[in-house]
């Protein structure tokens, strides 16, 4: 049986480790999630710790290597993923689409671009509220900006919603 490789798509606080965690929840035996915000505070909990002042190209990139083996080792293993990850740019997507190739599995992306900027922004300040990482607006309305500059998901390629 062909293993599933599902990547979300969207801005930061538009629901994606939600919906990944939900995921996962249905069948937690045979389904994993990976996502770059626990790896970066497991790489380098310092820089994650801090204001981001210190985050370099560098760290985005020993994460990526980690997150990438770690579904390539899972999807071998016979269990399905879930990346909740941005994905905004359409390298991520090429990547995620050639491991999914490598490993056998079928690529589905969650596509959640269409969640309104103004509501992500609130979704983050609530959870600096309660205690968690948040992104801040500055970042949240620089990703929607990037996300405007590229391509649909159907002009990208990838398979939508599941």
């Amino acid at each position: 049986m062909r293993r599933l490789l599902i990547v979300t798509r969207g801005i930061p606080a538009a629901g994606k480790t939600t919906r990944a965690l939900q995921w996962v929840a249905e069948d937690p035996e045979h389904r994993a999630r990976v996502g770059t915000d626990e790896i970066a505070a497991m790489l380098h909990p310092q820089i994650v710790a801090g204001d981001d002042d210190g985050y370099t190209m560098h760290y985005a990139r020993r994460e990526q290597l980690v997150v990438q083996s770690a579904i390539e080792a899972l999807l071998r293993n016979g269990i399905d993923v879930v990346c909740d990850d941005t994905f905004l740019l359409p390298d991520y997507l090429d990547a995620a689409r050639e491991l999914a190739h490598r490993c056998g599995a079928d690529l589905i992306v969650w596509d959640m671009t269409d969640i309104d900027v103004d509501e992500c922004i609130a979704r983050d300040r609530q959870r600096r509220k309660i205690g968690h990482r948040a992104v801040g607006e500055a970042t949240i309305r620089m990703k929607h900006q990037l996300l405007s500059q590229h391509q649909p998901l159907a002009a990208a390629g990838a398979r939508g919603q599941d």
